[in-house]
């Protein structure tokens, strides 16, 4: 898979600002207007294959959201749920003897947390959060986004992890990566207890 600088990604939206079709984007930059496609699909454009494009992912999208906002969460089924997320992304023992969960998407990062709130009765004192961020970033500016959105004191962060960005494409708005940490050992077998078990039910099928 090709990569492309920011730089290139930022001229293309810009294009793509000023009204020019995919189709002439791509002869402009000699890139797939397929690639183009994804960099500026939150940019808006009169072009009818877009509004159409928009239109039926809306609706695919809201076909099943109703499920997603109507299941009621008790404490077993947060259980399960927290332990698939953490069997996705959580560390494993005994390679760590913490649960720590990663990643820089701030809904799913989210969505564990206050899962693993919901699932077991953790100490909110021995909750610990550490961000990698580059060194574009504004650290306090970001800082206070998670631990807004985690509900997680400042002084609670460990000293983060600064990098210099790549020249390849990021993610817009990108908000670094956020790991979460909770140093009970017992905790984190448990969690993996849960999601081998699950994961047992389907494996002689």
């Amino acid at each position: 898979m090709k990569f492309y600088s920011s730089e290139i990604v930022a001229k293309v939206r810009e294009e793509r600002k000023k009204g020019f079709s995919l189709r002439k984007l791509e002869k402009q930059f000699h890139i797939a207007n397929t690639t183009i496609s994804l960099w500026v699909r939150d940019v808006d454009s009169k072009e009818p294959a877009f509004i159409l494009a928009r239109k039926r992912e809306k609706e695919w999208r809201e076909k099943s959201a109703k499920v997603g906002s109507k299941y009621k969460i008790n404490q077993i089924n947060a259980q399960i749920l927290v332990s698939i997320l953490y069997w996705c992304e959580g560390s494993k023992y005994p390679t760590t003897n913490n649960v720590s969960f990663a990643n820089s998407d701030s809904n799913l990062v989210k969505t564990y947390l206050e899962l693993l709130r919901i699932a077991f009765p953790i100490n909110e004192n021995k909750l610990r959060a550490r961000l990698q961020v580059h060194t574009t970033h504004d650290y306090q500016e970001i800082l206070d986004y998670w631990s807004k959105l985690l509900r997680i004191p400042k002084e609670k962060f460990e000293k983060p992890t600064i990098t210099a960005p790549t020249k390849n494409m990021k993610r817009q708005n990108y908000k670094g990566t956020c790991t979460i940490k909770y140093y009970d050992v017992k905790l984190q077998l448990n969690i993996m207890g849960l999601y081998e078990a699950f994961a047992s039910r389907f494996l002689d099928k």
